[in-house]
């Protein structure tokens, strides 16, 4: 069975809800297209996801943000995708959220949460992309280096946007994004990680994509209200206090979900996400690990085919069915199980 066929005939009721064009949906998963193509559509749904429903636009300059993804692609034929990949991580989540979070088995997340993170959790990606293309660089004055018999540290490159977690009205990301993971319970110092990798040259894209999708956010709202009152972004909604906990709570909560969804596993040794207490970091967390079909890489230059997959939800349990080989596999179970607390999937 063909998991994006499973997929779409398991969520094609609940799209609507998701701003999604069940018709646009179903060609994007059953098609088969040249993958450059198939950028370019993920791209528009993306665009027409955040701006439907009189949302006046203002999401589609996050949407732009994912443009440079396919650019990078372009710059570095081979690389990882993330372009298709974001649009199939979201289809996955709507599955998972829909079937799998809903009570009495758990907490869903809220639609527009699930925009933000699951369509644009890795819009940061160039930036580690920057940093890999310069790796062969440095990597040649390196090996001059020890063949000459010198020892001296080595040589890497920073390529770090500057001042990105400056917000408006003196705010900061990383206290906003700090203190919603210490609610969380997870016990992450958002400003040492950060500081940590780009000290040693490390670029992490899931940091990157939080706070370019926080700033741009954050410039939406001072636009929409200079003096800070969290402006109506739908139009259904004219309560400031409403809007004020739209900000605070979906927007802050999924550009924290975003900045840790692609730490490594030691990060959540002492602390793991709860599905209870974090829902959306939970379903991204989970999502971005279970879609690794139709992703180019430089190791595997076609991808895995969605037909090596299936996915079904049972008894509160996630069969998720990946014919793949077995390091693979398990370098999934491995991501999943070292960072999330009882995650209730079986992969085989």
């Amino acid at each position: 069975m063909n998991v994006n066929k499973t997929l779409f005939n398991e969520i094609a009721s609940y799209l609507n809800g998701y701003d999604c064009n069940p018709t646009k949906i179903e060609h994007f998963l059953n098609q088969l297209t040249p993958f450059c193509e198939r950028q370019s559509e993920a791209i528009q749904i993306i665009k027409d996801i955040m701006t439907s429903n009189g949302k006046k636009e203002l999401f589609s300059y996050v949407a732009e943000l994912a443009r440079v993804q396919q650019g990078t692609r372009e710059l570095k034929p081979r690389a990882r995708d993330h372009v298709v990949h974001a649009l199939l991580t979201f289809i996955l989540g709507i599955y998972i959220n829909e079937k799998f979070l809903r009570p009495p088995f758990g907490t869903p997340v809220d639609d527009f949460q699930w925009k933000l993170a699951g369509l644009f959790h890795d819009i940061g990606y160039p930036a580690q992309v920057a940093k890999d293309i310069l790796r062969s660089f440095t990597a040649k004055i390196n090996t001059i280096k020890r063949n000459l018999g010198v020892r001296a540290p080595d040589v890497y490159f920073k390529v770090v946007p500057v001042g990105l977690e400056n917000l408006t009205n003196d705010l900061n990301s990383f206290d906003l994004i700090q203190k919603r993971l210490n609610e969380w319970g997870l016990q992450i110092d958002t400003r040492e990680e950060y500081d940590q990798r780009i000290s040693s040259g490390d670029i992490c894209h899931g940091m990157m994509s939080s706070l370019a999708v926080l700033y741009v956010v954050d410039l939406m709202y001072q636009k929409c209200n200079p003096k800070r009152k969290y402006s109506d972004i739908y139009a259904d909604r004219s309560n400031i206090n409403c809007n004020q906990t739209h900000f605070e709570k979906d927007v802050i909560s999924a550009c924290s979900a975003i900045y840790v969804h692609d730490l490594p596993n030691w990060c959540f040794a002492n602390a793991k996400i709860d599905r209870s207490k974090s829902p959306v970091a939970f379903l991204l967390r989970l999502s971005d690990c279970l879609q690794e079909w139709e992703r180019p890489s430089l190791k595997n230059p076609t991808g895995f085919s969605a037909t090596q997959f299936g996915i079904e939800i049972s008894n509160e349990q996630i069969n998720f069915r990946a014919d793949i080989p077995d390091d693979k596999r398990n370098e999934i179970r491995e991501n999943i199980s070292s960072s999330l607390v009882s995650p209730n999937v079986r992969i085989y």
